[in-house]
């Protein structure tokens, strides 16, 4: 894949023209609002582009993004202290913890009760999706294959000390406890918004023909086709710190040329998932148009 590399890890203001429509339906007449290319969760003010989305679009896009933004994520944003729109009175504090004892083969043996564990004192932990190849660039798979299955990273010590007090408190063996799940299909779906938006930041909406629109706006759930996730290494240097990276060029892989992927990863430092996502198909020369030859 041959990429340009954009980490978004930093306070700078990025500010794009209006393409004059949204990029999501085409629309021209109605308002337009600035659309952040990165989720302001994720990356603050990073990159912005100017009237760029209608009112109806932005209203089914929230819908799936704040689900994984806020209950998804939610809990990590605020143990990293990720930007937020929720003023710091009002942000959550405290999370109620289900724990329960397990028998040598994880099978639950009895409730051990809900507590109250203050943010700063739960173990960090993040849960993404590991996914295949897209099916653009690949060989068919069985629908199990296809479909993926959830990632996690976890404070291991910390999980460990804090099943150590339960285990005290209580005398149970063995305990566990939930941290976090995963919406597939709402967070795949934010992944190939993501990946439009900076495309057609980048590059202009002139330059490729879209293949994600029907996921972005709910009117196909068929994400296994265009988002998945890259198998191969890519050189990243001095991630520790970032929030997100961002690649952007052409796609290797299956029997079309001239595919734009996006290539990305949420907080890398951490080995997470590396998604790509095919964005869509080339009309112009992105070699020029990024030289400012055309």
């Amino acid at each position: 894949m041959k990429l340009d590399v954009h980490e978004l890890y930093d306070s700078n203001t990025i500010r794009l023209l209006s393409p004059g429509q949204c990029i999501y339906c085409g629309d021209k007449e109605t308002k337009l609002r600035d659309e952040h290319v990165i989720p302001y969760a994720l990356a603050a003010n990073a990159m912005i582009l100017e009237k760029s989305c209608c009112e109806i679009c932005q209203n089914i896009i929230q819908r799936y993004e704040q689900e994984v933004l806020k209950k998804q994520l939610g809990i990590f944003r605020a143990q990293v202290d990720a930007p937020s729109r929720t003023k710091k009175k009002s942000r959550i504090t405290h999370v109620d913890v289900q724990f329960v004892e397990v028998d040598d083969k994880g099978q639950v043996m009895r409730d051990l009760g809900i507590r109250s564990i203050p943010v700063d004192e739960l173990p960090p932990a993040v849960h993404l999706w590991q996914s295949p190849m897209p099916r653009r660039l690949r060989d068919s798979l069985t629908v199990r294959e296809e479909q993926g299955k959830p990632w996690s990273w976890a404070d291991r010590d910390g999980i460990n000390a804090l099943c150590n007090e339960i285990r005290e408190e209580t005398g149970a063996n063995h305990i566990a406890y939930k941290s976090g799940d995963v919406n597939r299909l709402h967070y795949l779906r934010s992944l190939a918004k993501t990946a439009h938006a900076f495309a057609a930041s980048k590059f202009g909406l002139d330059a490729f023909e879209p293949f994600l629109l029907d996921l972005i706006l709910c009117r196909s759930d068929d994400v296994a086709e265009f988002v998945g996730d890259d198998p191969f290494d890519a050189p990243v240097e001095d991630t520790d710190g970032h929030t997100l990276q961002i690649f952007l060029g052409e796609a290797m892989g299956g029997d079309e040329q001239g595919l734009i992927a996006a290539r990305f990863q949420l907080y890398p430092a951490l080995g997470s998932p590396a998604h790509l996502v095919v964005v869509g198909k080339a009309t112009i020369d992105i070699q020029k148009r990024l030289a400012g030859e055309i």
